[in-house]
């Protein structure tokens, strides 16, 4: 795994065994703050639970809590994460942006681990999502953020999908990159209205699903 410069200058990171960039080449942060953050609605709740798959370099965990502190709003995160990057990519994407965040986690990276700081509570799960069970009701929004359905097609499962809308609250949306007519499929027939939103850059269209009522 290597850094590269994104097209709004913050870093990401690709993959170079699987060909895939773990964040927008267009713009690393400029995803996460607009899709997960601003799409699901986030901005705006007083207080934040947010359930993330795939929580990589850390990147919509810093751009989601900078957001909570500038508004005085509490933020409880839970990620899930199956293969933890190197430490040191870790360290230059989050390290970047919340480096106390980051010197909190170092020490224990690669295990699960409970972090609690000004403003916020984390919770990072070291496990494959298809052996995870989820809280019922517990989360405002999902970020559904792991590798693509091409080279990572179990995470995209049905059954991980069901796990996403039982941690959901009643209202609660789930946001994803993808669009690919498989999950838009999965996703309705679970009961989700599902909605395409417009994208940036070569990502033409990005995902938000709703959780209908109980």
């Amino acid at each position: 795994m290597r850094l590269f410069r994104s097209g709004d200058g913050s870093p990401g990171v690709l993959d170079e065994r699987l060909g895939e960039a773990q964040h927008a080449r267009d713009g690393a942060f400029t995803q996460a703050r607009e899709l997960y953050l601003r799409a699901s609605g986030t901005h705006r709740h007083p207080a934040p639970r947010i359930l993330e798959l795939g929580f990589g370099a850390g990147l919509n965990f810093a751009v989601t809590l900078a957001d909570a502190r500038r508004r005085d709003a509490w933020l409880d995160y839970w990620a899930l994460e199956a293969h933890p990057l190197p430490l040191e990519l870790l360290e230059a994407v989050l390290g970047r942006f919340e480096p106390e965040v980051f010197a909190a986690l170092a020490p224990g990276w690669g295990r699960s681990l409970r972090l609690a700081g000004c403003g916020f509570r984390l919770r990072l799960e070291i496990v494959d999502v298809r052996a995870w069970k989820p809280p019922a009701a517990w989360a405002s929004a999902v970020y559904f953020d792991p590798f693509s359905p091409r080279t990572n097609p179990e995470a995209w499962e049905r059954p991980v999908l069901a796990a996403m809308k039982r941690a959901l609250q009643p209202g609660g949306v789930l946001v994803t990159y993808s669009v690919a007519r498989p999950v838009r499929e999965a996703l309705e027939s679970l009961g989700f209205r599902v909605e395409r939103l417009r994208g940036r850059g070569r990502k033409r269209h990005w995902l938000r699903a709703h959780r209908a009522g109980p």
